[in-house]
């Protein structure tokens, strides 16, 4: 098994693609709206995943499907309300709702786990989250969050807390650039890592943010540091459970870093399945190579030990049949109808467009 999440170019697998994952075998995919048509072309994609990954175990096939602004199945028809305006609507019951929609699309889909809820808090920087928080305080996100995680869980589709240790307070988007965050261990845990600490026992997983927190780690951002996976989140916070990175191939860390030195920082770090979203195929070989040589074996261990048990729960339901997808999109359509986007004008960034 490659320990990492690859990303795919277009709707159907290549040559290229079909011969590099059946020989790596990467422990995931995440999709995105490039790879989306219809339910169809993107159950057949799903299913064959899956047959090209060896072994009893499920691969890990993710998705950003937040709501609102970040949704990947617009071309089925489908969108779902963001976390801020089912915060707005103050309702847990549209939140549990909303939920359920999801993760049924979801397994439809072949599709098995959801890189969500955002639990980062909510502030008015450009920073790529506006749309996507759950509340402005710690305690409104674990609240809101929570309900939304567990009723996805009872569905069977695996969840991933993100972006830890929270980068809301973040100044620049780290699709474009590495944003920096001033604050020790003890300023994250009296407020934005709040979140991630009351929510762990119930999420799978984790992503690390792209951050540089000169008290923690003067250095290397937080997505490939030491000091805040394996001494933070694993050491102090107890966390057992998968970590992802967020996309290397953000600006963050493409324009500091190349995937072959990255994934390697990552893994030894602590992290479990850095992401490779974009362009994969050109650097698979080579990573797959810096993996092997400069990972201690023991760290390999470690972490295969951790996604085999994260995999061992993954499940794919058959998908609905054309009649019932018709009507699961018409009531996902009109629940949408029913929890109104807030009306305010949202920065532009690249989460949107993928």
């Amino acid at each position: 098994m490659l320990p990492l999440i690859a990303g795919i170019e277009g709707l159907a697998l290549s040559e290229r693609e079909r011969a590099l994952f059946a020989r790596l075998q990467p422990a995931g995919y995440i999709l995105f709206s490039r790879n989306v048509a219809d339910e169809e072309q993107l159950r057949e994609l799903t299913d064959e995943l899956r047959r090209l990954t060896e072994g009893p175990d499920a691969p890990v096939i993710a998705v950003d499907q937040e709501g609102g602004r970040v949704v990947r199945t617009a071309a089925l028809g489908l969108h779902l309300p963001s976390a801020a305006a089912l915060a707005a609507a103050g309702d847990a019951h549209l939140i549990r709702q909303a939920a359920l929609y999801n993760a049924a699309g979801l397994h439809s889909l072949g599709i098995n786990t959801v890189l969500a809820p955002v639990l980062d808090i909510a502030s008015p920087h450009a920073n790529a989250l506006p749309g996507r928080c759950w509340g402005s305080d710690a305690q409104s996100v674990l609240e809101r969050a929570g309900e939304w995680n567990r009723t996805v869980s009872r569905r069977c589709i695996a969840t991933c807390g993100k972006h830890f240790p929270g980068m809301g307070a973040a100044q620049c988007d780290p699709h474009l650039d590495l944003p920096v965050l001033h604050g020790d261990v003890e300023a994250f845990l009296a407020e934005p890592a709040l979140p991630f600490l009351a929510l762990m026992p119930e999420l799978p997983s984790l992503m690390v943010a792209h951050l540089l927190i000169p008290e923690m780690d003067a250095e290397l951002p937080s997505s490939l540091s030491p000091a805040v996976i394996r001494d933070f989140l694993r050491l102090r916070l107890g966390y057992e459970g998968v970590v992802f990175t967020d996309d290397l191939c953000m600006g963050a860390i493409a324009g500091r870093y190349t995937p072959e030195q990255s994934v390697p920082l990552a893994l030894r770090a602590g992290c479990d399945l850095p992401l490779l979203c974009h362009g994969a195929c050109e650097h698979l070989e080579a990573v797959a190579a810096a993996v092997a040589s400069e990972v201690p074996p023991e760290l390999l261990a470690e972490s295969a030990e951790r996604v085999a048990r994260f995999r061992l729960h993954l499940h794919s339901e058959r998908p609905m049949p054309f009649m019932a997808w018709r009507e699961y999109l018409q009531h996902a359509a009109e629940f949408c109808a029913r929890v109104p986007e807030p009306t305010a004008s949202l920065p532009e960034s690249a989460v949107q467009r993928y």
